[in-house]
């Protein structure tokens, strides 16, 4: 397998650190830095990898700012762009499948500022890629955390308007991922999915794991009611993103979302 020479820009702490080792252990080269920093000569590395942070609900409004720093970083390296976005900006579809084929996002309430961080990227003139990340669910994830805190407090319902969908994502699949685009010749905006489930099959395994009664369904207005803002944007409003297209680009491979659920929760 090829190996890869990256700058890895995310907020220091125990996700940066596991996937920091996970490209590691794959042979790659990562040098990890905090946004914002300049730390040294960035020539010689085949790409800048901007991930804001595991929870893209509090990426916050800088990241255009440092999306358009690290493009221009970018080109004065002779490198590209790896910028991890969110399939969270995709709106509620239903059993619609999503697909990353245009800029042009019908986007979620609240999240305008991450999406023109994209029409930034895409507006730069650097070599760049975009990944639209599942929801990173892994040990000690924001995700996780907030699953599991939503379950145990009554907060997650069912809504009962039909099936739902939640793209998900892991560490492992991320560093697969990364380490395969990094030198590639894959441009543009692609979905980077570990599996999609359904959301009353992801709850009530994630009920299972947690030892909890299985999460009860209820009408669509009192469901979004309960979980609130933020954890039913992530987790209720459905969004079929499969990330075919860079699986059949050979730079991911699919996983289950059943052990997803089960490694990030026991």
């Amino acid at each position: 397998m090829a190996t890869a020479k990256m700058i890895l820009v995310s907020p220091a702490g125990f996700g940066r650190d596991e996937l920091g080792a996970a490209l590691d252990r794959a042979g790659h080269t990562v040098k990890a830095v905090d946004p914002g920093s300049d730390d040294g000569d960035w020539t010689g590395f085949d790409a800048i990898v901007y991930l804001p942070g595991e929870d893209p609900l509090t990426a916050g409004p800088v990241v255009g700012e440092e999306v358009s720093r690290l493009a221009k970083l970018a080109a004065s390296a002779g490198a590209r762009i790896v910028y991890c976005s969110t399939s969270l900006l995709y709106d509620d579809l239903g059993e619609t499948e999503n697909a990353a084929n245009d800029p042009e996002l019908a986007v979620s309430a609240g999240l305008e500022q991450l999406a023109d961080a994209e029409l930034t990227l895409f507006g730069s003139g650097a070599e760049f890629l975009l990944l639209r990340l599942g929801v990173l669910l892994d040990q000690r994830s924001p995700a996780a955390n907030e699953l599991s805190e939503g379950l145990l407090g009554g907060r997650l319902l069912i809504p009962d308007d039909g099936q739902r969908f939640v793209a998900l994502l892991d560490r492992a699949t991320l560093a697969e991922a990364l380490g395969q685009v990094a030198a590639s010749n894959l441009h543009g905006g692609w979905d980077l999915v570990a599996a999609t489930a359904p959301l009353d099959g992801l709850l009530d395994e994630a009920a299972s794991c947690l030892d909890l009664a299985r999460a009860q369904r209820a009408s669509v207005a009192t469901a979004f009611d309960r979980a609130g803002e933020r954890v039913a944007l992530r987790w209720l409003a459905s969004r079929r993103v499969t990330g075919s297209a860079l699986r059949e680009a050979g730079a991911a491979q699919p996983g289950s979302w059943q052990a997803i659920v089960r490694a990030s929760l026991l």
